[in-house]
């Protein structure tokens, strides 16, 4: 993200993703946390199938849970970090279910995957509820056994917020307002 020079066409939408994340958290936190504050990690880095178009790849129980024990790490090693902005629905199902921090019961309910997505060949992850990002999406929460604040937000291909997401703009503004300069 750092490096504009790049002109290889395969890393252009990995730098516009990057560019993405790093717009979205300093937007939300009003400029508070600035890009060379950001620490991005993903919860899986391991090569998984593709999901079928329009389904969203599926995360397995072993590789989320090798995520979760790297973000332990992460934050053991950086103890500067306060904040913590994991995105997506499936991200913070699994983040929740593996006892990284808790919000609620009918959060991890209604978030569960369907058994014939994990089933289907090749798997994805749809919920068994609907939208329940909605729920926790721009709450703070704390990190079990930790410091650290977690504010659940849209995945960084989502911002800025559109017409699609209107009805997170709630949310947003809520985490602005924990931010006020």
């Amino acid at each position: 993200y750092f490096d504009k020079t790049i002109k290889d066409r395969s890393f252009k939408s990995k730098y516009c993703l990057a560019a993405s994340a790093f717009n979205q958290i300093t937007h939300i936190t009003n400029g508070k946390i600035k890009p060379d504050e950001i620490y991005i990690t993903n919860l899986c880095n391991s090569a998984l199938p593709h999901a079928p178009k329009g389904k969203t790849v599926y995360i397995p129980e072993n590789n989320a849970n090798a995520g979760v024990e790297n973000i332990k790490m992460i934050i053991g090693e950086n103890p500067s970090i306060e904040y913590i902005f994991p995105m997506s629905l499936q991200v913070n199902y699994w983040l929740q279910k593996l006892g990284f921090y808790n919000s609620s019961s009918e959060f991890l309910e209604k978030s569960t995957p369907k058994t014939f997505g994990i089933q289907n060949e090749p798997p994805y992850f749809e919920p068994t509820g609907k939208s329940p990002f909605l729920m926790i999406c721009g709450n703070k929460y704390k990190v079990n056994n930790g410091t650290q604040t977690v504010i659940p937000i849209l995945h960084a291909k989502c911002f800025p917020l559109n017409n699609q997401f209107r009805a997170y703009e709630p949310a947003y503004e809520r985490i602005r307002n924990y931010f006020k300069i």
